[in-house]
């Protein structure tokens, strides 16, 4: 299979652009190694290629990085993973922020236009925001995103019920139900982002 894409639902060879957006607070801590490892296996079952899938990588703690431009180089986002940094506060707002004026710049060589290649974010996040502008900052990121046009998938792991229950309803993209994955811990994560990258036979 040389392009497979996300998420479940979309033809395979989908020519979709994909922003990764990963947590790198410092409560990730000693999990920083699982996090990485399920974040590149993602990046690997999406096969980026020239006429499917493009990935980006953006991360976020106290600001928020664009690490890696979208791009059909799975290899360079893998090392863009690899070379996160942890610690640091919890600002979503910024990490959604920063994947959007990826994702909403059609012509820069990146972006590709959303007619042909719509657009997701994918975020993965262990803990309530805590920075700019907490929850409230977290969600009119967010709904900028989605009015730009963009699919917001969310996978929360180890967070409490009431952060679950934030970024299902706040975060992730209508319906909740097929939009927010729970994973208990990091070891899950890796089963539960892979589970996003389908091709319907």
């Amino acid at each position: 299979v040389t392009c497979i894409s996300l998420p479940p639902g979309l033809r395979c060879n989908e020519k979709i652009d994909v922003m990764l957006v990963i947590d790198r607070s410092g409560s990730v801590g000693d999990d920083e190694t699982t996090l990485k490892d399920a974040a590149k296996a993602f990046v690997d079952a999406l096969n980026p290629c020239a006429g499917g899938p493009h990935d980006g990588l953006a991360s976020f703690s106290t600001s928020a990085t664009l690490d890696e431009h979208l791009t059909d180089d799975g290899a360079a986002v893998k090392t863009a993973i690899d070379a996160l940094v942890i610690g640091g506060t919890t600002n979503l707002s910024a990490g959604i922020s920063t994947a959007d004026t990826e994702l909403d710049n059609p012509g820069d060589g990146h972006d590709r236009a959303d007619g042909d290649s719509p657009d997701f974010a994918v975020i993965i996040t262990d803990g309530a925001p805590n920075e700019g502008g907490g929850e409230a900052g977290a969600e009119a990121a967010a709904d900028t995103l989605k009015a730009d046009g963009a699919i917001i998938y969310v996978v929360g792991v180890g967070t409490s019920s009431s952060t679950a229950e934030f970024l299902q309803d706040d975060i992730a993209s209508p319906p909740p139900a097929s939009h927010y994955f729970d994973a208990a811990d990091f070891d899950q994560l890796e089963t539960i982002l892979e589970s996003l990258v389908s091709c319907p036979a």
